[in-house]
């Protein structure tokens, strides 16, 4: 079964939903599953340099409301074996390099490893992956090689692709994410519960079966 998600290293309810599509998956161990990752920018007018994560927020939504969503983050993570410390976040990342590095972590068979180490690192670490430094180290743990990772990543390999691969989800009408096309079949918007996949999941694989 292919799953594509659309999804932004920025965003932690794609963190949430790809921890609780995992333990669907898991729970459906007859099933062979196949991921791949699909860019969006929700801020793509954020500077290569960064922002102040912790001051933007505050002038968007205020210190009270912050606390709140902290928490919520902090519940929804909880659930799904996510420990947030949104706090930590210092720099707010533009998501672009980042999404580059996934591109080529695909080609190299580490694309949801990698994923779900810049997650980590963003959410969990408060690391700035918006610096290519930051992006070689994080992939490296997950079994990249560094010098290759650091030629691409100062290279403008994948540049192209990546946008056009915005655009392309734009144009679909994806307008927030995290978003799961099952097949191409079905889909499943935002940081669901696990029953919401397997829900998908089964009746997906009943029609394959029909």
């Amino acid at each position: 079964m292919k799953i594509d998600i659309v999804s932004d290293v920025a965003c932690p309810w794609c963190y949430v939903g790809k921890k609780n599509l995992e333990a669907a998956m898991a729970q459906r161990p007859d099933i062979e599953f196949e991921i791949q990752w699909f860019p969006y920018q929700l801020h793509p007018e954020a500077p290569s340099e960064g922002y102040d994560y912790q001051r933007t927020l505050e002038k968007k939504y205020g210190k009270e409301r912050i606390a709140m969503m902290y928490q919520s983050f902090a519940e929804a993570g909880k659930k799904a074996g996510v420990d947030f410390h949104l706090d930590r976040i210092e720099r707010g990342a533009n998501t672009f390099l980042a999404h580059r590095l996934l591109e080529f972590a695909w080609s190299k068979g580490k694309q949801n490893e990698l994923a779900e180490a810049l997650f980590d690192a963003y959410f969990c670490q408060g690391l700035f992956v918006g610096d290519p430094k930051v992006l070689t180290e994080v992939a490296v743990t997950v079994g990249l090689d560094e010098q290759e990772v650091s030629d691409y990543l100062k290279s403008d390999e994948g540049v192209a692709s990546v946008k056009e691969k915005v655009d392309a989800a734009r144009s679909d009408g994806v307008s927030g994410v995290p978003s799961f096309s099952f097949n191409n079949m079905f889909a499943v918007q935002g940081g669901q519960p696990v029953e919401a996949f397997l829900h998908t999941i089964d009746r997906l694989h009943e029609k394959s079966l029909a």
